[in-house]
């Protein structure tokens, strides 16, 4: 891991630390609120195992990254000191006006957009909270991160399946169980009712696509796997693969695949892209079974933070529809309201499952 400047940051952080000292106390005895400061903390044990002294209550987060900021919001969006990016106009139109004004701190594990440590040393938080996939040297980042800045820092693991307990575990360390239950539930109910109703017998082939020549293709085995390789048999398997990325392929390896489904996400439109000669050879193009992942505020399946579960409720009804007794407009508008607090209507309704991701 990098940090920008950081040495920079560290004299920063010390003249911070400093300036907020306020008193000497050679001279002064704290006072009362002072000194409540000081006691009002506790120790949290993060998904990594790392015990933390925390706030006993929070009231400022920073998000290590786009998939954190999207984790947080359901429970904690007023929260925020920092986005890691700056909200799109179409995004604002579910999420509001919230963030407004916050500044961009960035990603602390994302080539070409590293957390931004100044910013995040001016800011001063309460917190920062790490979410996703748990790297290899993530204690070791995590606690240098704490020791440079002074400020807590907690992962808590977001795998698909660790989602659920995910939430409760937010829900703990910012004083709103309730809320994370609901969150909770839903997430288990996605994910159990899946795996009851599939089986790697009835799963049909897939391979999903990316980038505007649609060649950018999700790997088997790979972080933004998951979904896909709980729901379907994902056929995309090469000698070399990005885990974090999609990677990329061309055609002749796409029509040796020959899934029986295509899925396009951050792409250009599926009808564009498919109207040619080579594209027309593919079972799924020929049967039309391509599709073009819905979006809004985030497409349903990148980055994959909780709007997987989306992802997983899409793919249900459109693949195996006859499977799922989901609803899939009621599902879809309870997660909205749930994780987004955004009463979906039927225009809007129609505007996501219409998009082009």
């Amino acid at each position: 891991m990098r940090f920008k400047n950081a040495f920079l940051a560290g004299i920063l952080l010390t003249g911070v630390l400093t300036g907020c000292t306020g008193t000497n106390p050679q001279t002064e005895a704290p006072s009362e609120e002072v000194k409540e400061t000081e006691v009002s903390t506790r120790i949290f044990v993060d998904s990594a195992g790392r015990e933390v002294e925390v706030p006993t209550e929070i009231k400022s987060i920073i998000p290590s990254g786009d998939m954190a900021q999207m984790f947080i919001w359901p429970l904690a969006a007023d929260k925020l000191a920092t986005v890691s990016r700056t909200l799109t106009d179409d995004q604002k139109y579910y999420l509001g006006n919230a963030t407004d004004g916050l500044s961009e701190t960035g990603n602390l594990y994302k080539t070409g957009s590293e957390l931004n440590i100044e910013e995040v040393a001016s800011v001063n938080p309460d917190i920062i909270i790490d979410f996703g996939e748990p790297k290899d040297t993530i204690v070791e980042d995590l606690d240098n991160l704490q020791e440079l800045l002074g400020i807590p820092c907690v992962f808590i693991e977001g795998n698909l399946h660790d989602t659920a307990s995910s939430y409760r575990m937010l829900g703990d360390l910012l004083g709103e169980k309730e809320k994370a239950e609901q969150l909770a539930q839903f997430v288990e109910e996605v994910v159990e009712t899946t795996e009851k109703t599939l089986s790697e017998d009835n799963k049909k082939t897939v391979v999903v696509l990316n980038g505007s020549d649609g060649l950018g293709c999700i790997t088997k085995g790979t972080y933004f796997d998951e979904i896909w390789s709980l729901m379907m048999n994902n056929v995309a398997v090469t000698d070399e693969s990005q885990m974090y990325a999609a990677t990329g392929i061309d055609l002749e390896q796409l029509a040796n695949w020959d899934p029986e489904y295509i899925f396009f996400y951050n792409s250009a439109d599926p009808e564009t892209l498919v109207d040619s000669a080579a594209w027309s050879q593919l079972s799924a193009v020929r049967n039309g079974k391509y599709y073009s992942i819905p979006s809004g505020p985030y497409s349903f399946v990148s980055p994959p933070s909780i709007n997987r579960y989306l992802g997983m409720i899409y793919i249900a009804k459109t693949v195996y529809p006859d499977l799922f007794d989901w609803d899939l407009k009621e599902k879809v508008t309870e997660f909205y309201k749930l994780f987004y607090n955004y009463d979906l209507n039927d225009a809007d309704y129609e505007k996501v499952m219409s998009s082009v991701s």
